[in-house]
């Protein structure tokens, strides 16, 4: 049975996973929002006002049931990042996870760090049976990090995807379950 708990403060060894804020949005909009490199495997295009970016905050914010899951990445107290429940299915004990992470801070490991600590919450804390997330077939880098993260590759969901720029993208699912994680990997 599920114990849903809400978005709970997790540090890792380098970060720190907390609440959204109001006071993040100018940060948020810096370092991800606004970048179009950032969204280019996204559903969202670049933020090109701070207002847009204020308004997705705010919506981040208001998401506060026990059953929300909704984390900034801090490294060494500077917005990164943020990773999130995006799918549930309580009956199946199935949690789907996404994440986004500031260009600067790409190939270092971090969002790896993240993923492995919300799976560890969501597998020891929630008790959910099952971690899922997917990603567009050239999107290489988040593949490798679900892949470091523990997950399996799936499926491949042949032109799943419509790009931005209106060509089809395969989308790579993948998932781990509880029984194949282990609690003792370091984060």
């Amino acid at each position: 049975m599920l114990e849903h708990k809400g978005t709970i403060e997790i540090n890792t060894n380098r970060l720190r996973l907390r609440k959204f804020q109001t006071s993040d949005a100018e940060e948020v909009f810096a370092t991800w929002t606004s970048d179009e490199r950032v969204a280019e495997y996204t559903s969202w295009y670049a933020h090109e006002k701070i207002e847009d970016t204020k308004a997705y905050v705010g919506y981040m914010v208001s998401r506060d049931q026990l059953s929300d899951y909704n984390w900034i990445i801090e490294l060494d107290q500077k917005v990164i990042g943020s990773i999130s429940v995006c799918y549930a299915d309580d009956d199946l004990e199935i949690a789907g996870i996404a994440y986004v992470l500031g260009y600067d801070y790409w190939g270092q490991g971090y969002i790896t760090e993240a993923a492995k600590a919300v799976i560890r919450f969501l597998f020891d804390e929630v008790h959910y049976r099952k971690i899922i997330a997917g990603c567009d077939s050239e999107n290489i880098g988040s593949a490798r990090v679900l892949e470091k993260a523990g997950m399996k590759r799936e499926a491949v969901l042949r032109e799943h995807i419509r790009r931005k720029d209106g060509t089809w993208g395969d989308d790579l699912q993948y998932g781990i379950l509880r029984r194949e994680y282990d609690p003792d990997e370091p984060v």
